[in-house]
């Protein structure tokens, strides 16, 4: 009967405790990557919604002349946040199913089509009222609507990003 060395027996046994050491490792390194990855993209999502938020609420405001908590607006409406936004959601529903649950992507795309409905109502509206106090109020009331619109998202995608990344 042939005996295997005590030494070799060692050396196969470090290999292979060597060996599934490192495959725990990568798993490892693996799954927290995903799960940063996961991270960015529900933190990317969801400072776009806030900021489509607080876009719908000071537009709302200024058109009132209700007092506000301020922001870096432009003076003459141009608001590079929201569009910024708006281009984080259309980015993200296009590649953001790669790492995001299907109920997510839903919602954004969901969020990408009422917003681009409520867009052309608004732009029809103050086409007709141009200049005049009509058209204020149509601009109020077009941040009033997006502000209904997103303001569910936002609470849906919380929802969702608790889960995924618990």
């Amino acid at each position: 009967m042939l005996e295997i060395p005590a030494w070799f027996i060692s050396f196969c046994t470090a290999l292979l405790a060597a060996f599934l050491g490192s495959m725990l490792a990568i798993w490892k390194f693996k799954k927290e990557k995903v799960w940063q990855e996961k991270y960015q993209a529900y933190q990317d999502i969801l400072s776009a919604l806030e900021a489509m938020v607080l876009w719908a609420n000071e537009t709302y405001c200024r058109q009132k002349m209700i007092p506000t908590k301020g922001t870096q607006a432009i003076e003459g409406g141009n608001w590079p946040s929201f569009s910024e936004a708006r281009r984080v959601i259309a980015k993200t529903t296009c590649i953001g199913s790669l790492l995001l649950p299907e109920k997510v992507i839903e919602e954004l795309v969901a969020l990408e089509g009422d917003l681009w409905n409520e867009n052309f109502r608004a732009d029809e509206e103050r086409f007709y009222y141009p200049n005049t106090f009509e058209e204020s109020e149509a601009i109020a009331e077009h941040a009033e609507n997006v502000e209904k619109l997103v303001k569910p998202r936002l609470k849906a995608v919380i929802g969702y990003a608790k889960k995924d990344l618990s």
